[in-house]
């Protein structure tokens, strides 16, 4: 499907990196509208295969309609040129490597054509040019070049993570506005997309069950998004070709159950994940530009990706290397069409582990504005929220509580009703086994009504009212399909909340002392189950710099 210029771009690199190419350079003017030239240095074609190549539904990347369902390659589907040269005029120039010279094969809405021989190194040049010429209400619907070019910036930005062994450069107007040079593996690929800060801090991820491997990098929760687009998942069948980039909802469900209680809800996570599917699992031929796909299993790839994420960003937490102390490096931006990158100012990251000798190590100097404590340890000033601090120290005690078969509860003397619309009262009934297993049983109880029989002791003597409705609106903001698991956590965050010191709380020393001791003691304390951080720092370097000592 050719929408843009990026359309056209993403087919004709994919298709050179089919033909094995170790260099992809990318040519545009005008953003993209007068001019397209993608040249690979690739196997190239024979004469009779450059002219068939812009016929309909030709392929060759299929030996046997048999061989669908296990194609590896990215540009299968033998669309692409056909589909551009019906909407520009299109110049083709190919050479195999054996052969004394080149053939072109020149293509536009009225057909194709052979246009001779042509000098030419080994592999293969396209130039499209005048893109929607004759559609103008087409053109119309398109940016600015700059708009243009970075969707293009885009697309072979997420070419290159999948292929670090392949150079790519992209010129506009003459000017050079991206340019990745081969690198060994996808980390190095990483620094040069995301920046060495960045990059440094990313945690390795891999996993392998049941035929599908996973590979990929994780970023520390702290970085986060008003998108997501940095959440970017490839595809591969059999473990062969290039990883092709997929904006699939399973696969993002996966990462953001991955990262639950660690990211707040509406902000998203960096991550980079690679998952090779056996032959005949996936389906990638359902959206015309193919950039979503379809598991015959999907919750076979949702078990393995979940758990896998939240085990390796736990144990990155615990025990993470010294890079992830430092502060947030600035979001990745694409580069401006002048080359130069969008300037994105760093921020003081919150704190990414304990102090070294733990929570409990810290000095309390006091509490400030009724909700912070004012500590100090080994060099640096740490303040720390204490609703967020003891809210995560309880969250996980409940689910530990939990997963060793319930919560500690009291049953009520007289059920409790609570009015809810249908739609909450719908989606308290439909997760009551999770619901039942954090202290909170009970059922409709005609229409609008919930009937409430037991709750967690935790609670004893709270607005249990509150509580249910809190919990009844999360499951409706997760969905009414949420999975168990994350109905459950849903439901204990809620309480935790519920249930632990609130900011306007006045805590003595002995109070402030006893919860930094608790926080040493739950595998992670960064961050509130809703995804807020616990701490932030200041070193003792930054505060003198402010009075310039």
């Amino acid at each position: 499907m050719i929408e843009r210029p990026a359309s056209v771009v993403k087919e004709l690199v994919e298709n050179a990196l089919d033909a094995g190419a170790r260099h992809v350079e990318v040519r545009l003017a005008a953003g993209g509208l007068d001019l397209i030239a993608v040249r690979d240095d690739g196997e190239g074609m024979a004469a009779e295969d450059a002219l068939v190549a812009f016929a309909r539904h030709a392929t060759s990347k299929l030996a046997r309609a048999e061989d669908l369902p296990t194609v590896a390659t990215l540009g299968f589907r033998g669309e692409a040129l056909p589909s551009i040269a019906a909407v520009a005029r299109v110049r083709l120039v190919t050479r195999r490597a054996a052969a004394a010279g080149g053939v072109a094969v020149e293509a536009d809405a009225g057909g194709t054509r052979p246009a001779g021989a042509a000098g030419a190194p080994p592999g293969t040049s396209v130039e499209v040019r005048e893109l929607f010429a004759e559609t103008p209400a087409r053109r119309k619907f398109l940016r600015s070049a700059a708009t243009e070019v970075g969707h293009v910036v885009d697309v072979l930005t997420r070419l290159a993570v999948a292929s670090p062994a392949v150079g790519f450069r992209l010129e506009h107007d003459g000017r050079e506005v991206l340019a990745f040079p081969p690198v060994a593996d996808a980390r190095q690929r990483l620094v040069q997309v995301l920046g060495r800060a960045r990059a440094a801090d990313l945690v390795p991820v891999e996993a392998a069950a049941g035929g599908y491997t996973l590979t990929g990098f994780l970023a520390p929760p702290r970085e986060t998004l008003a998108s997501a687009r940095l959440v970017w998942t490839y595809v591969a069948v059999g473990g062969a070709g290039t990883g092709r980039w997929v904006r699939d909802r399973l696969l993002l469900r996966a990462v953001l159950d991955g990262y639950a209680s660690l990211v707040m809800r509406g902000r998203y996570p960096i991550a980079v994940l690679f998952l090779a599917i056996p032959p005949g699992e996936v389906d990638v031929n359902v959206h015309p530009a193919k950039l979503e796909v379809r598991f015959r299993s999907p919750a076979a790839v949702h078990q393995l990706l979940v758990p896998v994420l939240r085990a390796r960003l736990a144990a990155a937490l615990a025990s993470p290397p010294a890079a992830f102390a430092r502060e947030a490096a600035p979001a990745y931006a694409a580069p401006r069409v002048d080359g130069a990158p969008h300037a994105a100012p760093a921020a003081q990251a919150p704190l990414w582990t304990a102090a070294p000798r733990g929570f409990a190590s810290l000095r309390f100097i006091g509490q400030i504005f009724d909700g912070y404590l004012l500590c100090e340890g080994e060099g640096r000033v740490v303040l720390i929220d204490q609703h967020a601090a003891h809210e995560r120290v309880v969250f996980e005690r409940l689910r530990a509580e939990c997963r060793a078969g319930g919560i500690a509860r009291d049953r009520l003397l007289v059920p409790e009703t609570i009015a809810l619309p249908a739609a909450e009262s719908a989606a308290l009934a439909e997760h009551a086994a999770a619901l039942a297993a954090a202290g909170l049983e009970g059922e409709p109880f005609g229409e609008g009504t919930f009937l409430l029989r037991t709750v967690p002791r935790l609670l004893r003597g709270r607005d249990v009212g509150a509580l249910v409705r809190a919990v009844a609106g999360e499951l409706v903001e997760e969905g009414a399909s949420a999975a168990a698991e994350r109905a459950a956590d849903a439901a204990l965050a809620t309480i935790a909340c519920h249930g632990v010191v609130r900011v306007g709380q006045r805590l003595g020393a002995a109070e402030a002392q006893a919860l930094l001791a608790s926080m040493d003691g739950v595998e992670v304390s960064a961050h509130c189950p809703h995804g807020r951080p616990v701490a932030a720092e200041l070193a003792r370097t930054q505060l003198e710099a402010l009075f310039r000592r």
